[in-house]
């Protein structure tokens, strides 16, 4: 192995693919509904690695990839029978996308690294193993001290204590890190409104809601001006464009009302109340994580799609942005955090490698 490694880190979740260079220069991200096109992930992982073989060309650059790291969270989607067999159909698809071109490593929970025949057996370890990807790199990052990592994603939110540069938890696995409030499933886009709000007080009027897919997030937070719209982004509740207008109808239906009929001022409480759920959930997880870490974190590290809501959640502990910890990598590099961590992670240990 040379003196100077270059990887590439994939994180491949259930509703999207991740990919980045390990010093953060290149990140790329897909929609990839897992649960409905689990079978095209060779091909869609493949064509990731093309592109960025393709950019480096493009500036006149060497495509040099010595490794691929891998982490995922996708194995929980339903087209698979078990958790089990979606981490052996992940590992199995990016072996085939790469094929035995460049080695491919797998991160697990416990900090270590497997390959694609490790996978069957310990397919408990590479399940859901992307937070602690990304908590490992930012302890390395913040050495010093105890800090808070919050990522909120698509799907769901990240709460994770650090302390001296450690890893400060025993919740390993979704149901140990869901019942720890480490693991909040709850995120900016993916979550049904019907999940978090059982009714809305229009006018001082008890409405309760329609408990059925018609609005999420996604919705919320374009109608509350926390995200742009995105026209080309169609993986919304009713399958039309991810815009103002389009969202304005998805939430109006959570009424039952059509959105010609909704006032401006139903509208608004509708997108309060529930940006207000969310904020609630994600507050409580926190103190309960708070709780069990005994201390007042020294900065709560911002990761991922709504860094908008962490500053909030924050209150008067002081955010510290990923790109403040690592100055030059992507702006963008935040909504691929785990993608990066891998890369960078698995950079350091072939590089110190004999």
């Amino acid at each position: 192995m040379t003196t100077d490694p270059r990887v590439l880190g994939l994180d491949i979740g259930g509703a999207n693919i991740k990919l980045a260079s390990d010093d953060g220069s290149y990140v790329q991200t897909k929609p990839f509904p897992m649960w409905t096109r689990h079978q095209e992930l060779a091909t869609v992982v493949e064509g990731m690695i093309g592109e960025y073989v393709a950019h480096c060309k493009s500036k006149h650059a060497y495509a040099v990839i010595d490794a691929i790291a891998v982490t995922m969270t996708g194995e929980l989607a339903d087209c698979f029978s078990s958790k089990q067999s979606g981490v052996i159909a992940i590992c199995t698809a990016v072996q085939t996308a790469a094929g035995n071109r460049v080695p491919i490593y797998f991160y697990g929970t416990d900090g270590s690294w497997r390959t694609a025949t490790q996978a069957s057996q310990n397919w408990h370890t590479l399940a859901a193993s992307n937070w602690h990807a990304m908590a490992n790199l930012c302890g390395q990052l913040v050495p010093d001290n105890t800090h808070l990592l919050i990522d909120i994603g698509s799907t769901s939110t990240d709460i994770i204590p650090l302390v001296n540069g450690e890893v400060a938890t025993d919740s390993l696995d979704d149901l140990t890190r869901l019942q720890s409030g480490q693991l909040v499933y709850c995120g900016v886009e993916r979550t049904p409104i019907c999940s978090l709000v059982s009714e809305f007080n229009l006018d001082n009027t008890h409405t309760p809601v329609a408990r059925e897919l018609f609005a999420t997030t996604l919705d919320v937070f374009l109608l509350s001006g926390d995200v742009a719209e995105q026209p080309h982004n169609t993986s919304t509740a009713d399958g039309k464009p991810a815009t103002r207008q389009d969202a304005q109808r998805r939430m109006a239906r959570m009424i039952c009302q059509c959105p010609e009929l909704l006032t401006d001022l139903e509208l608004q409480q509708l997108v309060q109340q529930s940006r207000q759920a969310v904020f609630d959930l994600l507050t409580v997880a926190m103190q309960k994580v708070l709780a069990e870490l005994n201390s007042q974190p020294d900065s709560i590290i911002a990761v991922g799609q709504a860094t908008f809501l962490i500053t909030e959640l924050a209150g008067d502990i002081p955010v510290t942005h990923l790109s403040d910890l690592w100055p030059g990598i992507n702006q963008q590099v935040s909504r691929v955090g785990p993608a990066l961590a891998v890369a960078a992670l698995l950079q350091q240990e072939l590089a110190t490698s004999p």
